[in-house]
């Protein structure tokens, strides 16, 4: 009798495991390790992850679900959930302190025996410390040069072209655009940025990929900036694809209103970055003459009295 009582419950938990992606979903479990950016583990960060359940009945949509806790002393955070659909995921991780990481997405690969895979994985968030915030002159531009074929200047400390372009009085930037525009889908579109003073520049940077939220260094580069800079954009007929250097995924150091003494030694300058390419970027200086570029958000120099829907997306810039 105990044999065949035996039997017939490895019958019922065969059955019952065997019909699991019909009367529920895959499992994905995930292991978070929080560490700050010198790689140290950080206990007590909120962390968690989720995805979407299968609906429960065929007139239903899928609905979100989400498990979530606090790191351990080795930064671990450890969990499963019963996910329809784990290669739409997504997890989070924040503390007081540092700068969060929001909803970046995860993709599993597949499933195997009612199981996400990989199965467990761990994967690392770093979480950069918030150091020493600084107010600056931040602003978003998105559009084209006022005027093609002369120099035209943009003053970042107004946030505007210079006269007679706009109410810009410095040109810390100093642009000049030409366009060899010869028929349809065939033009060389050439663009020159260079400076006023002796010392100011430019160089590129690689900033951090998502999920950072921060994604650029602490602080500006001492030393190689370069005097000027050149964009190019072609394209020669309609079956040629269109060729061009430019990188609205990454960024830029820069350094205006130069002072240098004798030596040609920095004596003073004014630092910043721009996330993007021109003209389709985010531009931040810093007006207290150091080489630190962490901005604070709700100290926006630029910032209107009255921020709207029209301009929120101008001035609502991140760090």
């Amino acid at each position: 009798m105990k044999d065949v009582t035996r039997a017939v419950l490895m019958l019922i938990l065969f059955l019952s495991a065997g019909c699991r992606s019909i009367a529920g979903d895959p499992v994905l479990r995930l292991t978070l390790k929080a560490v700050d950016d010198e790689g140290h583990p950080i206990e007590g960060a909120k962390a968690g992850f989720g995805g979407e359940r299968r609906p429960k009945n065929p007139d239903e949509s899928s609905r979100g679900v989400w498990i979530e806790g606090m790191t351990d002393a080795q930064g671990f955070f450890r969990g499963e959930l019963e996910v329809w659909n784990a290669t739409q995921s997504g997890y989070t991780v924040e503390k007081s302190g540092y700068y969060p990481v929001t909803q970046h997405s995860y993709s599993a690969k597949s499933v195997v025996r009612d199981k996400w895979q990989p199965w467990n994985p761990t994967i690392e968030v770093i979480l950069k410390r918030i150091k020493h915030p600084v107010p600056m002159y931040a602003k978003r531009v998105e559009g084209k040069l006022p005027a093609l074929g002369v120099s035209v200047a943009y003053d970042f400390q107004v946030g505007d072209w210079v006269a007679p372009h706009g109410k810009g009085q410095i040109a810390d930037m100093i642009f000049v655009g030409t366009v060899d525009m010869r028929g349809d889908r065939d033009f060389d579109y050439d663009l020159k940025v260079h400076f006023s003073n002796p010392g100011d520049g430019i160089q590129r940077f690689t900033p951090e990929p998502e999920p950072s939220v921060f994604p650029s260094p602490y602080e500006a580069p001492e030393t190689g900036y370069l005097p000027e800079w050149n964009l190019k954009r072609s394209r020669h007929g309609p079956n040629e694809q269109e060729q061009d250097t430019f990188n609205n995924k990454g960024a830029y150091f820069f350094r205006v209103r130069t002072i240098l003494d004798m030596d040609g030694k920095v004596v003073k300058a004014l630092y910043g970055k721009i996330y993007g390419d021109f003209f389709f970027m985010a531009y931040y200086l810093n007006p207290d003459g150091t080489r630190n570029i962490e901005f604070d958000p709700k100290r926006n120099l630029l910032r209107p009295a009255v921020v709207n829907n029209f301009n929120r997306m101008t001035y609502d810039v991140g760090p």
